[in-house]
């Protein structure tokens, strides 16, 4: 309808009352800061809109639709705990104590900080981190950091105690959830009673190195045991495997390098140190491309081609699914959770 057919009284009567209800509406504390009740997952959250949760109050700090997972005590940088309101909305600080994840090497690009606690994508995702995301990373003195590559602390976990100027193609934007923590994860197994204490030290060693918490030395020993009867097998043996796993020299050189990127040396072939390193190396690296434990031990002594009913060179059967039953055995006898 045009102005000039509508009576000027009138209009302005519309003009006062719009500047009324304007004033009114920005004053009231119910259109910027709604009471929503109980929090809800998959609700669309406005900034200043307070929820229970757990017996507390939250404010809305940015405005999101709730998904699971993005609970109110979860998600910082989404609510604050404490009623809120008015017009500007409260802040939190960012964490200022805690490991610090980088876009790029060298510690350049965009920073993020954490503190202590376990993060799910979602939960990185609210403090400013995407999906597969991370080159390079601070960790403060006597802080350990796990670094998964799927959501919910799935896949391969890479670990972390010291700062790292470039974690390495095999972990680059890799990064899905995470925990952080002080201290040490404590190992989660004892020593089986027919290993020896040297040869433990070794496995926990990597055990350690490669954040396993335990298991994964329980593998080790058991492979130990089947490839040199824990070095009581070595002297005299016809096979030119390394030591105490047993590593073929061209399967060895192969792994050379990736062996000075993961544990920051040179590899030496005297050291039992080393050659449990090595050995468990190839075999992590197994278990990961082929899908399993078992999938890995069949590799690990058949080879990356072995089949049921291969052979060698001289027509004779090899017979990795023997040797895979027997370690895995062993090992689920020290038992191994996987």
């Amino acid at each position: 309808m045009s102005s000039k057919n509508f009576p000027s009284r009138a209009l302005s009567l519309l003009v006062v009352l719009a500047v009324f209800l304007s004033a009114f509406y920005t004053a009231s504390p119910s259109a910027s800061a709604a009471a929503r009740g109980a929090w809800a997952p998959n609700t669309a959250y406005a900034v200043n809109d307070t929820v229970t949760y757990s017996g507390s109050t939250y404010t809305c700090l940015q405005a999101h639709t709730s998904l699971v997972g993005w609970e109110p005590s979860n998600v910082p940088a989404l609510w604050q705990k404490g009623s809120g309101g008015g017009t500007t909305p409260p802040t939190t600080p960012p964490a200022t104590n805690g490991a610090i994840f980088y876009a790029d090497i060298n510690y350049g690009g965009k920073a993020v900080t954490l503190g202590v606690g376990n993060y799910t994508l979602s939960q990185l995702n609210a403090n400013g981190i995407p999906n597969d995301w991370m080159s390079s990373l601070k960790v403060p003195s006597g802080w350990t950091v796990e670094v998964y590559e799927n959501d919910n602390f799935g896949g391969t976990k890479w670990t972390f105690t010291s700062d790292s100027s470039w974690v390495g193609t095999a972990i680059n934007d890799k990064m899905s959830s995470v925990k952080i923590y002080k201290g040490s994860p404590s190992p989660t197994v004892t020593k089986p009673a027919e290993v020896p204490s040297h040869i433990w030290t070794y496995v926990m060693n990597v055990d350690n190195k490669f954040g396993k918490g335990g298991d994964f030395a329980l593998l080790l020993s058991a492979v130990i045991k089947k490839e040199s009867s824990f070095g009581a097998g070595l002297p005299g043996s016809p096979s030119a495997g390394d030591g105490l796993m047993q590593v073929e020299p061209n399967t060895r050189n192969a792994y050379l390098s990736q062996f000075s990127s993961r544990f920051g040396r040179a590899y030496n072939h005297s050291s039992e140190q080393d050659q449990v390193c090595m050995g468990a190396l190839i075999l992590e690296e197994k278990i990961n491309r082929f899908g399993g434990i078992y999938n890995g031990l069949l590799r690990y002594n058949g080879g990356d081609n072995w089949y049921p009913g291969a052979t060698d060179s001289y027509g004779r059967p090899i017979l990795a699914d023997q040797y895979a039953n027997q370690v895995y055995a062993t090992y689920k006898g020290y038992g191994g959770k996987n």
